[in-house]
């Protein structure tokens, strides 16, 4: 029986993008891999689920409805995709995601977004711990240069710990949601 798919795109919010003193590491070229990657989804009918990283109170980084919170304009939701607010680095963690996967029938979630050490790690794992099989974009995600590694080191490391012990990564170009059973890793 083949695994019904779903993207799932994590905090690709305007704040990430927009921090002074805080450069996104190839912003540009991340953005447009998730596009297509989003192009592609919706061109064969998988779904898109967009996570949204919010914080309680007013004046939070992350305030519900305020400007740093919103989805990126390049990406922003369509009519037909899923919004799921989180409240944690955790997708999965007191959200309606998990729910929202089960109505759509995913069994298999290919993932991209930010931050690559952060919500993106967490939510991976987290996905295979309730029971999906994951693809991450090797390409589709990013973060910031921190004191003790760069971005690019972050974003190695992370795809080399991943890869075959929580998801299949893989780069963007070889994700073709048409022929997700046949995917080959690298």
């Amino acid at each position: 029986m083949p695994k019904k798919t779903a993207l799932v795109v994590v905090d690709v919010q305007n704040i990430l993008f927009e921090t002074p003193g805080y450069e996104l590491y190839r912003a540009k070229e991340v953005l447009g891999v998730i596009s297509r990657l989003i192009g592609s989804a919706r061109e064969v009918g998988v779904p898109v689920v967009f996570i949204q990283h919010t914080t309680r109170g007013a004046g939070s980084e992350f305030e519900k409805g305020s400007h740093n919170w919103r989805i990126h304009p390049a990406i922003a939701p369509q009519p037909g995709d899923s919004v799921c607010l989180k409240y944690s680095y955790d997708a999965f963690y007191d959200t309606d995601l998990h729910a929202t996967l089960k109505e759509l029938g995913a069994t298999r979630l290919v993932f991209c977004g930010l931050q690559t050490e952060v919500c993106m790690d967490t939510t991976v794992r987290s996905a295979l711990a309730h029971g999906y099989a994951g693809v991450l974009a090797a390409d589709g995600h990013s973060t910031y240069d921190k004191p003790c590694a760069t971005a690019q080191t972050i974003i190695d490391l992370h795809n080399d710990v991943l890869h075959r012990r929580f998801c299949t990564v893989m780069p963007s170009d070889g994700i073709k949601f048409s022929g997700l059973p046949q995917l080959q890793a690298v």
